[in-house]
């Protein structure tokens, strides 16, 4: 079992922030914002070995950090899984993958100054949080 608090813990340590944004830059990640379709907030693509993330333009800071927090969890923990869609964020994919996205985005945040550190500290404080008591705050922050 994979234990992602102590990677983003270590992740954070290591590059000394906790901005998706700086550290989708120190991981060699390259975010573009695009004009988008309004169902979906972002994405992450492999092309030729190199990661990129492509988020709604749409957005406002504060929900294009999370979904950015999201997408750097799959980066960072399936690095064989192919290509990422997320449509509504709303809806509640079942998946072991997403579930991991989303745990990794509630730790990251919680180091987080601008986003409600009760909703996020409720989730951490569980052992094993429920899958979609996270993905019902993530989508609430959003």
């Amino acid at each position: 079992m994979i234990n992602i608090k102590l990677r983003v813990k270590n992740l954070v340590n290591k590059y000394t922030t906790a901005n998706p944004f700086e550290l989708a830059k120190e991981l060699n990640i390259k975010v573009l914002l695009l004009d988008l379709p309004d169902n979906i907030k972002g994405f992450l693509v492999r092309v030729l070995r190199r990661k990129y993330i492509i988020l709604n333009n749409k957005l406002s800071y504060e929900r294009q950090k999370i979904v950015l927090a999201h997408e750097l969890g799959h980066a960072r923990l399936h690095t064989k899984y192919g290509y990422y869609l997320h449509a509504d964020m709303s809806y509640y994919v079942p998946s072991k993958r997403e579930k991991e996205a989303n745990e990794f985005a509630i730790h990251l945040l919680s180091y987080s100054s601008d986003l409600d550190a009760n909703l996020i500290n409720k989730i951490i404080k569980e052992k094993n949080p429920n899958p979609r008591e996270v993905h019902r705050i993530l989508s609430k922050l959003i």
